[in-house]
């Protein structure tokens, strides 16, 4: 025959000290790409800017990886095995890519100006906007395979200027 358990029963105190709520802290990991960040209250855009980034090629992206998150300490970081690409968030709304050129796409070898990459709420509107302000653009916004959809752009001095949206994953 099975032991039965003992049945125990508690009994409260009058003195016992009020339960601590406990409140549940989310970890940090890597960003999720889903949606733009919202622009702060009077974010100085006339784009609707959220973010800054700046991409740069590299010959040696392990030894770029060691030096920024080993070295340098930058702990939010991200490699995406499929385009070799590092990204590592540098601040609050500011960010590093780097990876290997890419001769396809008429990638520069370093040293080079890196690309200036904002990230926009609605990459279409500025486009249409900025091109009705006379800024010409290589070509209309379109989805890349790393999830976002870009334009892109030169400045004066022919630095190359991307704008891009964070496409909706479904």
């Amino acid at each position: 025959m099975p032991a039965r358990k003992k049945t125990v029963r508690k009994v409260a105190s009058k003195s016992a000290a009020p339960k601590k709520k406990v409140v549940a802290r989310k970890v940090a990991s890597k960003p999720a790409a889903k949606k733009a960040p919202a622009a702060p209250k009077g974010a100085p855009s006339g784009i609707g800017a959220v973010s800054h980034h700046m991409d740069y090629t590299t010959h040696d992206p392990e030894g770029i990886r060691r030096f920024y998150t080993q070295l340098l300490g930058f702990s939010q970081f991200n490699h995406d095995a499929n385009f070799n690409y590092l990204w590592i968030q540098t601040g609050p709304s500011s960010s590093l890519g780097f990876m290997p050129p890419m001769p396809n796409m008429g990638e520069a070898s370093p040293a080079r100006e890196p690309t200036l990459y904002f990230l926009v709420q609605d990459v279409d509107r500025v486009y249409a906007t900025l091109s009705s302000k006379g800024v010409m653009f290589e070509g209309p916004p379109a989805d890349m395979p790393w999830g976002h959809r870009v334009v892109r752009t030169a400045d004066p001095e022919g630095r190359t200027v991307m704008l891009a949206t964070i496409l909706e994953r479904s």
